[in-house]
């Protein structure tokens, strides 16, 4: 276990070496700091005096615990998933325009032209890996053995699958087995395991945790997740494992059936209150208690920019969906109405919100310029406050939906998709300032789109992929498993696409992998071709 004594080992390290670092890092300096030199030189060399003497008393901070509560990490791997606005970066400009939710602002060119952005790119393993991932796993090794907090293990394992499965569906073959051992096995540069092998894991950590609750055991303490509700955790897990299942059609359909029916058989989630969301607080960048999409999108009023895509929009219109009216707005900052008499007006996927320079005719046949005329993302989804949904109902009864098609479970599949639809729509009702859709609004779309079992898969996928929004992580891996939305091409103005305008297949492993850990990065990319290339597909996106 780390103390606050082990922490603040570095005073004393040998002077020998203390001065080296110094003279190292004086060479650095500017002229200005020259006239402190020689006053830190001395006040070293006095400190090394004495630092022998009296070395648990000096060495150890009287304001800091010597272990941190398990609920505590819990809490804190939970937090960082989405809060804080370096998470909410790669959803915006990576995620939500790869599959074409939205695009316009120059940040996304990344995600809906195929430029390379290493700084949204890494943002994901630096978040997922190096903060909630190491989190959990140091929590883990602390209460191993810990009867009494048995509870807190079970609950750390389900969240560490769910992370890891956000990691290797994005990157692929990643440190998994060795990953955050630094400090308890001295295990500094760990190896990266193949996906296979992960997601095996995956499927026997989700059956040790959930067997592994305890309610006469220590009840879970700041579970901002559930709670402490152990039968919603379970009902996680179950939902997890179906999702992960459904993962694998393309690669092992066999193994996906059979955890289909084991995630059915132990119970998935049954109402909107087993939903896996973080709910947040009125908070502004770095806090992060607020929703890290919305500090994004309100930094610098990118939301002015963030623009539905045609394929989103256009889709929304085709089914004559009452959600439009909830994603996006139709109204400029001066709220004059600025809709047409019948479309939304969209944009292409590629696209600038600048490229398209035709003015527009707003519904009282105002000339509105090019710069007001979009249609963009509506209010309640920047609210420092909205919730963020990791995994919910309705997703759970699109994928049974998929399953009872599929003929892995003997279920209504119509029955699973029209929940999934009816539970997509009440679920906008948890963004602050939404406007419900009606009762009514809802009864007449369900009744108007049964399930065809001739092309149940599609329509299965297309509205799960409405329902995910804003969850780009999700959609961008579930896009890609089931090919659903086809995504429309890219209209590239200027020839900025680095992959020729087709869409990247996973990210880019952080440089910083190359130069810290090298002889493992280099076994992890020698098995995708010998180089870092996001066109490669993960190993369960079977081509």
């Amino acid at each position: 276990m780390v103390t606050g004594k082990d922490l603040n080992m570095g005073p004393c390290l040998p002077a020998a070496l203390m001065v080296l670092i110094f003279l190292q890092n004086s060479k650095l300096e500017t002229m200005r700091r020259n006239k402190h030199t020689s006053l830190l030189f001395l006040g070293t060399a006095l400190f090394f005096s004495s630092c022998t003497k009296n070395f648990d008393t000096i060495n150890t901070d009287p304001t800091k615990g010597a272990s941190i509560a398990p609920g505590q990490q819990l809490a804190s791997a939970a937090y960082y998933l989405d809060g804080g606005r370096e998470m909410g970066y790669p959803n915006l400009y990576l995620m939500l325009p790869r599959v074409q939710y939205v695009n316009g602002s120059w940040g996304m060119r990344s995600g809906t032209k195929y430029i390379r952005n290493d700084f949204y790119n890494d943002r994901v393993w630096e978040t997922f890996y190096g903060k909630s991932g190491k989190q959990l796993v140091d929590m883990l090794e602390r209460i191993k053995g810990d009867t009494a907090l048995v509870n807190y293990a079970a609950a750390g394992r389900i969240l560490k699958v769910y992370i890891f499965s956000v990691l290797t569906d994005n990157y692929g073959d990643i440190p998994y087995t060795q990953a955050g051992q630094a400090y308890y096995e001295k295990v500094y540069t760990p190896a990266y395991d193949k996906q296979q092998d992960i997601y095996n894991d995956f499927f026997k950590e989700l059956d040790e945790a959930t067997a592994q609750f305890n309610a006469n055991s220590e009840a879970i303490d700041n579970d901002i997740v559930y709670n402490g509700d152990l039968g919603k955790w379970k009902h996680l897990a179950n939902s997890l494992r179906l999702r992960l299942a459904m993962r694998l059609t393309k690669r092992d359909a066999a193994t996906a059936e059979a955890q289909v029916k084991k995630a059915v058989a132990a119970g998935v989630m049954q109402t909107a209150e087993d939903n896996f969301r973080m709910v947040h607080e009125a908070y502004n960048f770095p806090d992060l208690r607020g929703n890290g999409l919305s500090q994004a999108l309100q930094e610098e009023q990118t939301y002015n920019y963030t623009i539905g895509c045609n394929t989103f929009v256009d889709y929304l219109k085709q089914e004559n969906d009452p959600r439009i009216a909830a994603f996006f707005v139709n109204r400029d900052a001066n709220g004059k109405d600025i809709t047409s008499k019948t479309n939304y007006l969209s944009i292409k996927p590629g696209l600038y919100w600048w490229d398209d320079w035709a003015d527009f005719i707003a519904a009282d046949g105002t000339d509105i310029p090019q710069g007001n005329k979009y249609t963009l993302i509506a209010p309640p989804f920047y609210q420092l406050q909205a919730p963020f949904l990791h995994m919910g109902i309705a997703e759970t009864e699109f994928l049974l939906a998929e399953a009872a098609s599929r003929g892995w479970i003997a279920e209504d599949a119509n029955a699973h998709y029209q929940a999934g639809i009816r539970d997509a729509m009440q679920q906008l009702d948890m963004y602050p300032g939404m406007v419900p859709v009606s009762g009514t609004e809802v009864d007449n779309f369900v009744q108007a789109h049964p399930l065809d079992a001739t092309k149940a898969i599609e329509q299965i996928n297309m509205q799960k992929w409405v329902a995910l929004f804003p969850n780009g992580y999700e959609a961008f891996a579930n896009q890609r498993r089931s090919g659903y939305p086809v995504l429309a091409a890219v209209d590239d103005v200027g020839g900025e696409s680095e992959t020729g305008s087709k869409p990247y297949l996973r990210l880019f492993y952080p440089s910083t992998e190359a130069f810290n850990n090298t002889q493992n990065y280099n076994d992890a990319i020698g098995r995708i071709g010998g180089k870092n290339d996001w066109m490669q597909p993960v190993w369960w996106d079977k081509q």
